[in-house]
């Protein structure tokens, strides 16, 4: 028999230590996720809890402490691996400090990303992640006014914490990579605006690249409106309609290079023979297609990792440093090769 909880109304921190058979500090380090509480009282708590029904009252823990134990993050998609492989490990590194993901999407538009931020502060969050350095002009005037501690993912910031990598050197070492293979006829096809910080950085180190030997990227042939595969695969079919067809594909991600994949297959192209195609991010997948994909290995979860890290120093008092840049990889597959032969 279980040890029946003393009066009505709701349960106590009390009544689950009792029959807990634990102190209530030891109760409160479990639920708070502390790591060092042993395996056995952590599981006797557990148990206690799902016994008596135990609802943490989150209210009032945030009077007493004055936090929330909650942290805002806003992303601009949830529909690619870049962002959710990141949001991933973020989540893990707060959860396991006690902290609860708030989590919304702003489709690309700094507006709804303000909006969103506005939302997430009324529910008074202890810290924000972002991505990207270009946000809405009043954004930081909520932020600052506010005291929220606040960490950029994604991109390098000499103003503000960040962490991220160099777009404009990644970008530069893909299409060295593909000038040394004697490509001369570049496109490039994204998922996002120019106006977005890292596509127009990653644009900046193709096209510094392609001047140092004589060339130029045209108008015609920079896609920036491929969300999805099906886009991807258009734009290809657009470009290889086109007058100067391209033999050098570089992609915004390993998604809408496995599109143009998919397209280049359907006019009975060779890759690489005939069309070399690049991604971006090497997601799990992309060693394991049918032409292993060429791409720009970034590290995704310690992204994540690096923005918790960030997060929880300055929640506990603790100095860091504000600018953490995350290493890029050229990772050559199968799915670039020669230019061919005119």
């Amino acid at each position: 028999m279980s040890e029946k909880v003393s009066g009505p109304g709701r349960v106590s921190l009390e009544d689950v230590a009792r029959l807990a058979g634990v102190s209530t500090a030891t109760v409160s380090r479990v639920l708070n996720g502390s790591s060092t509480v042993r395996q056995t009282r952590r599981e006797a708590v557990e148990r206690a809890c799902e016994e008596l029904g135990y609802v943490i009252n989150r209210a009032a823990r945030t009077l007493a402490s004055r936090r929330s134990m909650t942290i805002g993050a806003v992303v601009p998609t949830l529909a690619t691996e870049t962002f959710s492989r990141a949001l991933g490990e973020f989540q893990r590194v707060m959860h396991e400090a006690g902290y609860t993901l708030l989590l919304a999407n702003s489709n690309f538009d700094p507006a709804i990303e303000l909006n969103e931020v506005n939302k997430l502060i009324e529910y008074g969050i202890d810290g924000l992640m972002l991505v990207g350095n270009t946000h809405h002009p009043r954004l930081w005037e909520r932020i600052a006014a506010l005291g929220i501690p606040c960490v950029q993912t994604f991109s390098l910031d000499d103003e503000r914490p960040c962490v991220g990598y160099n777009s404009e050197q990644a970008a530069e070492s893909i299409a060295q990579h593909l000038l040394a293979l004697g490509h001369e006829r570049f496109a490039v096809i994204v998922g996002t605006p120019p106006s977005n910080d890292r596509v127009s950085d990653r644009l900046n180190g193709t096209r510094r690249a392609l001047a140092s030997a004589g060339l130029t990227l045209p108008d015609s042939h920079l896609f920036d409106s491929a969300f999805s595969m099906n886009d991807a695969r258009k734009a290809l079919f657009s470009l290889l309609d086109g007058p100067q067809p391209p033999t050098a594909i570089i992609c915004g991600n390993d998604l809408l290079a496995f599109g143009v994949m998919r397209a280049a297959t359907e006019r009975y192209l060779r890759i690489p023979g005939d069309i070399s195609i690049v991604g971006f991010n090497d997601y799990e997948y992309a060693e394991h297609l049918h032409y292993p994909l060429t791409t720009m290995r970034v590290d995704l979860t310690r992204i994540g990792y690096e923005a918790a890290m960030w997060l929880m120093a300055q929640l506990e008092g603790n100095s860091t440093v504000n600018r953490i840049e995350i290493p890029t990889q050229l990772i050559v597959r199968s799915s670039t090769g020669s230019a061919p032969r005119e």
